[in-house]
């Protein structure tokens, strides 16, 4: 956990800063995950591009929970909007909003940053970093840690902390069974493709058009 400091300390002033810039949250969370990124790519070696091929090789093992997982996420994300939002219309959840200048750059940024940036560094710092196999009680006590931790980037209340550690359970329950972060990355990145590429899309539409 020594080398874990340095991100601890990164999440903790990302934190503060979108406390005191909600309005700069766009930047803040590229900067965020931007630091995620190149340390634990870099640095921590977390990730291996020749290892993701290799894992893409394989349909049982790979494949299916890839799928398996990515149905757990759009599950989630279906009770956070239709049953918990839904029947709690006056509740502030608290999710920071991100907020995007109306240009095509920006936009495209936006894109690359919520598909590919904010999955795999999620992945690389919350599950892998964070959860350490051992006696069940660790990895029980270490997943919670993941949850809360990754839950509070994207929300400051009770009720959005609760949603996103409901998200972020599928890719948990993932990588704790199967051991391999690449299944969780690669369900992650395209949950967040699914989820992101239509607003992505219309609006780039919308821009050209106007």
């Amino acid at each position: 956990m020594k080398r874990l400091y340095i991100p601890f300390a990164w999440e903790l002033l990302f934190i503060i800063a979108t406390i005191l810039l909600p309005k700069q949250a766009f930047h803040l969370y590229f900067v965020f995950y931007s630091g995620l990124l190149i340390y634990f790519y870099y640095f921590y070696k977390q990730f291996s591009f020749r290892k993701l091929g290799k894992n893409m090789t394989r349909f049982v093992r790979f494949w299916l929970p890839v799928a398996a997982t990515f149905c757990g996420l759009v599950l989630a994300n279906y009770i956070k909007n239709n049953l918990i939002q839904a029947n709690l219309p006056l509740v502030k959840d608290g999710t920071v909003s991100i907020i995007t200048h109306n240009d095509i750059l920006p936009t495209v940024f936006y894109a690359i940053m919520m598909i590919v940036m904010k999955p795999v560094a999620e992945e690389l710092f919350f599950r892998k970093a964070i959860i350490k196999f051992g006696s069940d009680k660790r990895v029980f006590v270490m997943c919670i840690v993941s949850l809360l931790l990754c839950a509070v980037t994207r929300a400051h209340g009770l009720l959005g902390i609760g949603e996103w550690v409901l998200m972020a359970l599928p890719v948990t329950i993932a990588y704790v069974i199967s051991r391999n972060i690449y299944i969780s990355v690669m369900a992650h990145v395209a949950f967040e493709f699914y989820d992101n590429i239509y607003s992505v899309v219309y609006a780039i539409g919308r821009i050209l058009n106007r």
